[in-house]
């Protein structure tokens, strides 16, 4: 009988060796990883490319305001109601025959939050802007200067790591 419980405490003693003593800490080999696992980017990735949607839709925004005409590269950078806000203002200049010209450009971007969910993002932007107003190529006055800041909501595209704008509203 004795040998029989000393043989059941080695047992027990090489089973829990076996499971880690029955402390919590983490065991010092990584799990396997399987072809199947999708790797979600970082958020400074997320952040990043947040960003250059920003940066992308500001030139944009600068190519509509002279041509008045969206480029067949505007979807890259800008859809939804900010797209439709674009179109909108570019077609109403249009008619008017009314050009506007950037004169200088600099954009702030103040802040970047991704929502929890990694599938949509608000920024704070500033934009400063010298544009002069133009019809029937001659210059309309003065050049002005613009100071304007908005909050910007993207979404992100499917599982990559590109935004775009989707809605921009102007601050007071």
């Amino acid at each position: 009988m004795k040998q029989f419980a000393l043989l059941l405490l080695a047992l027990l003693a090489v089973t829990a060796a076996g499971c880690n003593g029955g402390n919590d800490k983490a065991t010092t080999q990584p799990p396997p990883t399987t072809t199947s696992e999708t790797t979600t980017p970082g958020t400074a990735t997320l952040e990043r490319a947040a960003r250059q949607a920003l940066r992308e839709n500001d030139q944009l925004s600068g190519y509509v305001l002279w041509n008045n005409r969206l480029p067949a590269w505007a979807t890259r950078s800008t859809r939804g109601p900010a797209l439709a806000t674009l179109r909108r203002s570019a077609a109403d200049r249009k008619k008017r025959g009314i050009r506007v010209r950037t004169l200088v450009n600099r954009l702030e971007i103040t802040s970047v939050k991704l929502d929890p969910s990694y599938t949509k993002a608000t920024a704070v932007v500033r934009s400063i802007q010298r544009v002069r107003p133009y019809r029937g190529g001659k210059p309309i006055g003065q050049a002005v200067k613009l100071d304007e800041r908005a909050t910007v909501e993207l979404r992100r595209l499917g599982t990559s790591s590109r935004f775009v704008v989707w809605r921009v509203r102007v601050l007071g």
